[in-house]
């Protein structure tokens, strides 16, 4: 009787039943480091992601400041190999759902910008990790179930042409931009919907509409990228941006391009979150690399590549420029569980944005 009991569960296993009879999900795989006291857990940590031998990370940043990163891992631990693939835009939502969704998971860790990734949390697509490392992290900066951290973060701005604008023309409050002074001078993100969503959060979802239907009868021109609208707005293609990163203002201004940022208050901030992804290959190696993106060392990187650190202790370079103005987090999690209905508002309001 008992090796028929015995026989009937390996049988329900191989065809596919009783996934977690033993403990095959992420979080209890990971289980056994909660216990240990730091300096053990980081040693028998770094010798299980050794065996494992790599972790492969998901990145929509840019391929210079991916390389410095997965560069900066692999000193630190050379014998596990930082495999960063990079996605732009909302493309890395679609990979990952898709191998979600067909049982494959290829990835370990993902470092996205893409709030529409928080949508997956409801799907059980990431994995929880509470890392030690999060301490350092500000409310708002981390959810409190472990599914996600902001690891960086940018601010969003207004940015106008230093040689078509005045300083005292550029606009000081989210109303400025309805003046007549702008009309048929506005460029635009044809996806600005995380700036689109903070600003009916702060406004109330009809007070907002009515804003962003008025801002679309400014004639305002769609770009695809903040980027390449920054470089628009410098070359003076138009005369300000509605919404752009403030690390690319202060890049383009520090080589001499005519380009300032408007203090449109209040600000908001732009964070890169990271996940841990729900039966990824390489656990251990994923949670050490999680850890190492969060730690002091992976935030000076993160500094290095113009960005700004997400640690509490880590000072950004933007601190002293930013001064005095008030800058608030968005409801991150409201605007990524909404992220699809967003950009259909979006869509809808700004039809040059299609």
């Amino acid at each position: 009787m008992v090796r028929r009991y015995a026989w009937l569960v390996f049988l329900f296993c191989l065809l596919g039943g009783l996934p977690d009879l033993y403990g095959q999900t992420t979080e209890s795989k990971l289980a056994w480091l909660e216990s240990l006291q730091p300096q053990e857990r980081q040693a028998r940590l770094v010798e299980a992601a050794r065996k494992e031998g790599e972790v492969v990370a998901y990145a929509n940043m840019d391929v210079a400041a991916a390389n410095m990163l997965a560069a900066g891992f692999m000193q630190k631990y050379p014998l596990v190999k930082a495999r960063l693939v990079h996605f732009s835009g909302a493309a890395i939502i679609t990979r990952v759902e898709s191998e979600a969704r067909a049982g494959k998971p290829f990835s370990d860790v993902v470092d996205s910008g893409q709030l529409g990734m928080l949508a997956l949390m409801d799907k059980k697509m990431m994995a929880r990790y509470r890392s030690p490392l999060r301490e350092f992290y500000r409310e708002g900066f981390k959810d409190k179930d472990g599914n996600w951290t902001a690891y960086m973060t940018n601010v969003m701005v207004s940015a106008y042409n230093t040689r078509q604008v005045k300083k005292e023309e550029a606009p000081a409050k989210l109303d400025d931009l309805l003046k007549p002074r702008w009309k048929g001078k506005l460029a635009m993100d044809s996806q600005s919907y995380v700036w689109f969503g903070a600003v009916l959060q702060l406004l109330g979802e009809e007070a907002g509409l009515r804003f962003m239907r008025k801002l679309n009868e400014q004639d305002l021109r769609h770009v695809r990228g903040r980027r390449l609208a920054s470089q628009l707005v410098a070359a003076g293609e138009f005369d300000m941006t509605v919404e752009t990163n403030l690390n690319s203002v202060l890049s383009f201004a520090s080589q001499g391009a005519p380009l300032w940022f408007a203090p449109v208050q209040p600000l908001f901030f732009s964070p890169s979150l990271v996940y841990l992804t729900q039966g990824a290959p390489h656990p251990h190696a994923a949670v050490l690399f999680i850890d190492y993106l969060l730690s002091e060392d992976g935030q000076r990187i993160v500094v290095s590549t113009n960005r700004m650190a997400a640690h509490s202790q880590i000072k950004a370079k933007e601190a002293q420029t930013l001064e005095g103005l008030d800058i608030r987090m968005p409801n991150l999690v409201d605007i990524g569980r909404r992220y699809g209905a967003i950009g259909n508002q979006y869509r809808e309001i700004f039809p040059g944005a299609r």
